[in-house]
Parts: structure tokens; C-alpha cells; sequence
């Protein structure tokens, strides 16, 4: 009797493993992480904005694209305000990874650090130029999301 019992209970184990051992679909394909920012433009500001995204912003995006430090980049706008400190604004940057999106590498953020070094010809003078948005606009709120396809039930 000991036997049968020892048996069924390797069997059983046996099972397990087998079933451990056997890939199950995922319900879901993970994709790309955006990166967005949500700005309320200050009252007034809107043009000069307008032209220190497309002054700067835009060549530096378009610079990191063409390394393929990120996939693309966007923006959007909301028409309709929530009140005073709602944002109007919002911008859009993917990657193609978290890795890429939140984890600490040197090699890619000298990368960046060179972009903007050569757009603005200093450090400082990045600094500078930054630090002067805070007079335009400020950041509302900032979320990390991830793209998902939903795969097909299984048969």
C-alpha cells in the first residue's frame, strides 16, 4: 500500500511539473512607454511657447530620434479648461522600453547631455533657456504609460 501511495504522489508531481513546463498564452503583447507631460500654458504666454517648442524643443526631439534614443514624439492640445490651473497642453515622448524610458545609463544620457549641448552651445546656456520656461508654463502632472495589443482568445 505504501507503494501506491508513493506512486500516485511521483505521479502527481510529474503532473505538475508537465503543467509548469506548458507555455500559457498571454492575454496581452506589451508595447512601447510614453512619457507624458501635462503643461498649463500661463495666461499670455501661448506664442512664446509656441516658438521655444519649435525653436528648441522640436530640433532636440528630432535629434534623438534620428540616435533613436526615442521612437517619436507628439503633441496635443485641450480645448475645453477645468479651471485655472487645468492643463492645455500636453506633449508625448516614446521609447521603446521602460528600460529606455526610467533605468539609469550612461552611455544613452551622454547621448542626450550631447544633444542639448550642441543645440544650445553650453551647458549653461541649456540651463538658462530651460529655466526660462518656468516663466511660460508649468507642469500640471507627468505619467508613464505602456502600449498593449490585446491578443486573440486561444482556440
Amino acid at each position: 500500500m505504501k507503494r501506491v501511495y508513493i506512486s500516485i504522489f511521483f505521479i502527481c508531481l510529474f503532473a505538475i511539473g508537465a503543467l509548469a513546463q506548458t507555455p500559457t498564452p498571454t492575454p496581452t503583447t506589451p508595447g512601447a512607454v510614453s512619457r507624458v507631460i501635462y503643461y498649463n500654458v500661463l495666461p499670455g504666454k501661448t506664442p512664446e511657447l509656441t516658438t521655444f517648442i519649435r525653436t528648441h524643443t522640436m530640433p532636440i526631439y528630432e535629434e534623438q530620434k534620428k540616435q533613436k534614443l526615442i521612437l517619436s514624439y507628439g503633441f496635443f492640445t485641450k480645448p475645453v479648461s477645468d479651471g485655472p490651473t487645468d492643463w492645455n497642453l500636453g506633449v508625448v515622448i516614446t521609447y521603446a522600453n521602460y528600460a529606455d524610458a526610467i533605468d539609469f545609463n550612461a552611455d544613452r544620457n551622454a547621448k542626450f547631455d550631447a544633444i542639448g549641448i550642441a543645440h544650445y552651445g553650453s551647458a549653461d546656456a541649456r540651463t538658462k533657456a530651460n529655466d526660462s520656461l518656468n516663466a511660460l508654463r508649468t507642469v500640471t502632472s507627468s505619467v508613464l504609460v505602456r502600449g498593449v495589443t490585446f491578443n486573440p482568445m486561444p482556440k
